[in-house]
């Protein structure tokens, strides 16, 4: 069984039938498309309410954020080593990102809700603060370009705006996004310069050149949190709103789900079939077909 059912959904993950649930109580693992659950943190010693608030996998190799730490594992999650951030106190990481090619030069890279971005460019084994020219430390998403191996751009999204960075996180320079729109919850990159952000009260922004100018993009419907962001293989774009999803095409809304009484938090997409995984505040966690 999965935890308690009231649990916190913070992210969401899949490798191949297996999904794992980042939750207010830890790292859930379920081996069966998410039928029945499991504790993947189970031989890990741990402190009770330990929060698992982001998720990275590559093959075998599993990771699984905390406030202060990632958790690092190469078998599947049977075993687990935890890396702490030099960063007292310790800091909530917001969001972790591995490079695409992560197979050659093993860079992950972590967001933190209060000490800005930490890299690794040994899988996980350690971490550095980089954080040279980002003004805010408050970020609450980052993305990888699809071309990180040759343009190592990274975005970020914090409490006043967006932030870039062209040489891997090294260094990182403000964007034109507007600060009355800020803060920016949710970021992603889908592909040819074209980038999109959510916000917390302003909806959806896109970017056509790299992020380096933003335009806003309407959405139907009241606004509420932008709290996830999903671009398709097929081009649709996959919109987790606090209380609804939406699925646009050519930025047009051409689908939708929803709505739901308590936030949604988490989103995984599941391409072949275009049903996506929704986890809310209060625990929930259902399979919708976008209608």
């Amino acid at each position: 069984m999965i935890a308690e059912a009231t649990e916190s959904i913070y992210a969401l993950a899949a490798a191949g039938s297996t999904l794992y649930a980042g939750r207010a109580g830890g790292l859930y693992r379920s081996p069966d498309g998410g039928r029945t659950w499991e504790d993947a943190l189970a031989g890990l010693e741990r402190p009770p309410g330990l929060a698992v608030t982001a998720i990275g996998l590559a093959g075998a190799q599993l990771f699984a954020a905390t406030r202060g730490a990632v958790l690092r594992s190469e078998d599947d999650g049977h075993t687990w080593q935890v890396v702490g951030l030099a960063a007292p106190p310790p800091p909530l990481v917001s969001a972790l990102a591995l490079s695409p090619d992560f197979a050659r030069d093993g860079v992950l890279l972590a967001a933190t809700a209060e000490d800005g971005v930490f890299v690794s460019s040994d899988r996980g084994q350690s971490w550095l603060a980089w954080n040279f020219g980002l003004l805010d430390t408050n970020v609450y998403s980052l993305a990888l370009s699809p071309g990180f191996a040759r343009d190592a751009r990274v975005l970020i999204g914090t409490e006043s705006g967006i932030f870039s960075s062209t040489s891997g996180g090294r260094s990182w320079q403000e964007t034109a996004f507007p600060l009355s729109a800020a803060p920016v919850l949710s970021v992603c990159a889908a592909g040819g310069g074209r980038w999109y952000a959510g916000t917390e009260e302003h909806g959806l922004f896109q970017s056509v050149d790299d992020g380096h100018t933003w335009q806003p993009r309407p959405l139907p419907g009241p606004l509420t949190a932008i709290n996830s962001l999903h671009p398709a293989a097929t081009g649709d774009l996959y919109v987790l709103l606090e209380d609804r999803l939406l699925v646009l095409r050519a930025d047009q809304p051409v689908r939708s789900a929803g709505p739901w009484a308590a936030p949604a938090m988490a989103l995984l997409v599941d391409a072949p079939g275009g049903r996506a995984l929704v986890g809310g505040s209060d625990g929930r966690l259902e399979w919708v077909t976008p209608l």
